[in-house]
C-alpha cells in the first residue's frame, strides 16, 4: 500500500537533499532550510515580522532568530516601518538578491533533472496535479 503523505515527504526530502548538495558544491554560503524559506519569502517582496509569522507558520521568536542570522550573513536588511516604533520590515540586500538568483537557477536545473528522469508528459502532469489543492474543503 502506498502512503501518499510518506511518498510526498520522501520526494521532497530527496529534492531538498539534491538542492543542498548542489548548492554546497558550488557556493560557500550555507543556509538552513528555514533560512531559505525566510529568504524566499522576502524575495517575493518586503515582509514584516507578523507577515513572516503567518506565511511561514513559525513563531515570532523563530522569525527574529532567522532574520538576525540572515542579517549577520548580509543577505537582508531591516528597517523600521514608517509611523511605528517597533515594527520592522525586511528586504534583500544585493548579496541576498544574488543568492536568490543563484538559487532559482539551481531550482530550474533540478526541475530539468526531474523532467529528464520522468519524461515531459509525466512532468507536465505532475506540475498540474501539484498545482491544485489535493483536498477539497
Amino acid at each position: 500500500m502506498n502512503d501518499l503523505i510518506e511518498l510526498l515527504y520522501r520526494q521532497r526530502k530527496q529534492l531538498s537533499h539534491v538542492a543542498e548538495t548542489m548548492w554546497n558544491s558550488k557556493y560557500e554560503l550555507h543556509l538552513t532550510s528555514s533560512e531559505w524559506s525566510v529568504l524566499k519569502s522576502i524575495f517575493e517582496g518586503k515582509r514584516t515580522v507578523p507577515e513572516l509569522v503567518v506565511q511561514l507558520d513559525i513563531t515570532k521568536q523563530g522569525v527574529h532568530k532567522f532574520l538576525q542570522s540572515l542579517q549577520d550573513k548580509e543577505l537582508i536588511k531591516t528597517e523600521l516601518v514608517k509611523g511605528t516604533k517597533l515594527q520592522k520590515v525586511a528586504s534583500l540586500t544585493d548579496k541576498g538578491q544574488d543568492a536568490m538568483r543563484k538559487s532559482l537557477a539551481l531550482d530550474y536545473e533540478i526541475s530539468e533533472m526531474v523532467r529528464s528522469s520522468i519524461g515531459q508528459e509525466q512532468y507536465e502532469q505532475l506540475i498540474s496535479i501539484l498545482g491544485k489543492p489535493l483536498i477539497s474543503n
